[in-house]
C-alpha cells in the first residue's frame, strides 16, 4: 500500500542557529514519502545558504526565497499553497522532531481532517524542562469549533492536516495573528480533529521565539479581547459557517464585550459562559470549582 505523500512546510527567518538540528531531524524521519518545502523569508543571516547546502544533497527538498519579507503568517500561507502533498505538516525552524513523528501522525489520522500531538519543552540550549506543551490541558477527540472561541490549544508544529482543508483555511484572514488558531478552529468546524496522545516534538523555548516575544509585550486585556474578536468575526464571515453557529459566536462576543458595562451585564455574561461551559472549555483541566472562578475571570 502506497503511503500518502506528505508536504512538510518549513518557514525560515534568521534561523541559522538552530536550523541544522531541525533539518537533520526532519530528514531522519522514518516516513519515506515526503517533500520538504523550505521558504526563506529574506533572512539576513546564513539561513538560506545553509538550507541551499541541504537542498543540493537531498532531492526531496524544494527551496524558495521570498522577494520581500512576508511575515510568518503569509509565509506559511504561501508554503501551504505550494504544497503537493495529500497531507501537510507545519514545521518551525528551531524545534527537533522525533524520528517517527510523520509516520505516526499519518498512520493515525484516519477519517479526521487534522491530527495533532504533544511536545516536550526544551530550553534555548536544548536541555529538557520536564514539561510538555499540553501539561495543563485535557484533550478530546472531535472538539467543537466552540472550544476555540476563548483560546487556541492546537499548535502548528504539532499537527498534520489533509489537503481537503486548504480551501476552507486559505486565504488566511488579514485580521488573524496566529495561523494555527485559525486552522484548528476551521478544521473542527468542517471535519473531525483528532488528538494523538504522544510527544513527537521537542519544542524550543528561547528569547527570540515568537511566543516569547509576544509574552514580553505589555498587552492590555482590552487589546487581547480586540485581537480575539477579530479572529472570531472573521470566522463568522466565512460562507461555510451556518447561521445558527454564526449567531452563537456573535452572542459570545456580545456577552463578553458588554460584561464590563454593569453588574447585570456581568451576570448575563457569567450565566451564558456557565451554560455553555462544556462546549467552550472542554480543555480546562482543573476542578469544576476552579472552573467557576475561571469563568468569572473571562467576564472581566
Amino acid at each position: 500500500m502506497v503511503k500518502p505523500f506528505v508536504s512538510i512546510v518549513l518557514c525560515v527567518y534568521n534561523g541559522e542557529q538552530f536550523l541544522k538540528e531541525q533539518l537533520d531531524s526532519v530528514l531522519s524521519q522514518t516516513y519515506p514519502n515526503f517533500e520538504l518545502l523550505i521558504l526563506d523569508d529574506c533572512s539576513t543571516d546564513n539561513s538560506f545558504a545553509l538550507a541551499a547546502a541541504y537542498a543540493e544533497k537531498h532531492s526531496n527538498i524544494r527551496l524558495l526565497q521570498n522577494d520581500t519579507n512576508l511575515g510568518f503568517n503569509r509565509n506559511f500561507e504561501k508554503g501551504i499553497q505550494l504544497s503537493n502533498g495529500d497531507l501537510i505538516a507545519i514545521c518551525d525552524q528551531d524545534d527537533i522532531w522525533l524520528p517517527t513523528k510523520i509516520e505516526e501522525l499519518a498512520d493515525h489520522i484516519g477519517s479526521a481532517v487534522l491530527i495533532y500531538s504533544n511536545s516536550e519543552l526544551m530550553d534555548e540550549h536544548g536541555q529538557p524542562t520536564n514539561k510538555t506543551l499540553d501539561h495543563n490541558l485535557i484533550h478530546l477527540n472531535r472538539p467543537s469549533y466552540s472550544a476555540f472561541l476563548e483560546s487556541n490549544f492546537i499548535t502548528g508544529h504539532t499537527c498534520i492536516f489533509k489537503k481537503e482543508l486548504i480551501p476552507y483555511i486559505l486565504p488566511l484572514p488579514a485580521s488573524i495573528n496566529y495561523y494555527d488558531w485559525w486552522i484548528g478552529m476551521v478544521a473542527a468546524y468542517v471535519g473531525e480533529v483528532k488528538y494523538y496522545d504522544k510527544t513527537l516534538t521537542r519544542y524550543r523555548i528561547h528569547t527570540d521565539s515568537v511566543m516569547q516575544q509576544e509574552k514580553q509585550q505589555a498587552e492590555t486585556r482590552l487589546a487581547q479581547m480586540e485581537r480575539k474578536q477579530k479572529v472570531l468575526r472573521a470566522f463568522t464571515e466565512m460562507a461555510f459557517v451556518k447561521p445558527r453557529d454564526r449567531q452563537f459566536v456573535e452572542r459570545f462576543l456580545l456577552k463578553k464585550k458588554s460584561a464590563g458595562k454593569g453588574i447585570i451585564q456581568y451576570i448575563n455574561c457569567y450565566l451564558f459562559l456557565l451554560q455553555h461551559h462544556r462546549a467552550l472549555y472542554p480543555w480546562y483541566a482543573k476542578s469544576f470549582v476552579k472552573k467557576l472562578n475561571f469563568i468569572r475571570k473571562q467576564c472581566h
